[in-house]
């Protein structure tokens, strides 16, 4: 009789223990489900310290500034606009950062050769000379750049306020509407302020790539002029690098033409100039168009595809 309590003794406690164990586990393997769902719908940071998406858009990113404080906002659809607010159009820096000293500071590429982060505290002695004219870029080829594809070498720290050339931490893959109807107008107006009352303006880019794309879906951008706690200069916005009438293919950079009727009319709007001799069209921000002579230049807002048409071919410096 007592060793058969004995034995039954045994076996209930084994009974009892395999049954701990397993709900022991249990609560893991959920937990682990729920990291792995996590993973692919937020963002992780990159070995860079700048943040990196896995799988579809998420509905959140976060930037990390560089003063180690994060702006998290929903990236929007696209909806005909060059750029959109962030937080309320209110910038969103550290006050650790603030400071009267002019300084620029470019994070180093991530693992992908893809920018990360450039910021910088802009004033006169930022700006290049008077004197100073734009440098060749051509060299540079950033991360996704495809030749032909109507692509610019865009600074995320513009020439006119920081003098910066071919600095490859300081350029990014973008369309013309990105660099030019996105980004151009904020640049300007820091440009402006800061020639008018010699102030400092803490400024910081940031390219958003969507997981391991080569191309970034667009810039998130912010400005605070210092001397007058923002009166001056303040904005928050997210430029999308997108070009109308084309669909971008963002991990390689090939663009393909869906709207011709688009793309006509934007080319229209912008406009090629012309080597007559050469007979070759480049953008008119190419530094190449300040070499040319002037009985050689011709400006005109036809199509790319009618430029080929007629025998010319894009210059290999802007890449048009």
């Amino acid at each position: 009789m007592t060793k058969k309590l004995t034995i039954i003794t045994i076996i209930l406690l084994v009974f009892l223990l395999g049954g701990c164990s397993d709900d022991a586990e249990k609560p893991s393997d959920k937990t682990g489900d729920a990291k792995a769902t996590t993973a692919q719908s937020k963002e992780t940071t990159s070995p860079s310290g700048q943040p990196e998406t896995k799988g579809t858009t998420p509905p959140e990113t976060t930037v990390q500034n560089k003063s180690g404080g994060s702006v998290a906002f929903e990236i929007p659809e696209y909806e005909g606009q060059p750029s959109v607010e962030i937080n309320g159009n209110v910038p969103q820096f550290d006050d650790s950062i603030k400071t009267t000293e002019s300084f620029e500071e470019y994070e180093p590429l991530d693992k992908q050769g893809r920018c990360t982060t450039a910021i910088a505290n802009l004033s006169t002695d930022t700006q290049p000379a008077p004197s100073e004219t734009r440098g060749d870029i051509s060299a540079v080829h950033p991360s996704g750049w495809m030749s032909g594809q109507g692509w610019e070498r865009c600074h995320l720290i513009g020439w006119q306020l920081s003098g910066e050339n071919d600095n490859p931490r300081n350029l990014v893959t973008g369309s013309h509407y990105m660099n030019v109807d996105g980004m151009l107008p904020y640049e300007n107006e820091i440009n402006w302020y800061i020639s008018d009352t010699g102030n400092h303006v803490l400024y910081e880019v940031t390219p958003i790539f969507e997981g391991k794309e080569s191309v970034c879906k667009g810039v998130h951008m912010q400005a605070e002029s210092v001397e007058d706690d923002g009166s001056g200069i303040s904005f928050n916005v997210f430029c999308f690098n997108v070009s109308p009438g084309r669909e971008i293919d963002y991990k390689t950079g090939a663009v393909t033409v869906v709207d011709e009727e688009v793309v006509s009319r934007n080319a229209f709007e912008r406009g090629y100039v012309l080597n007559t001799n050469t007979m070759r069209f480049h953008y008119p921000s190419c530094s190449s168009v300040a070499d040319m002579a002037e009985h050689n230049k011709e400006t005109v807002t036809t199509s790319r595809e009618e430029l080929i048409k007629q025998g010319y071919s894009p210059c290999g410096n802007c890449e048009p």
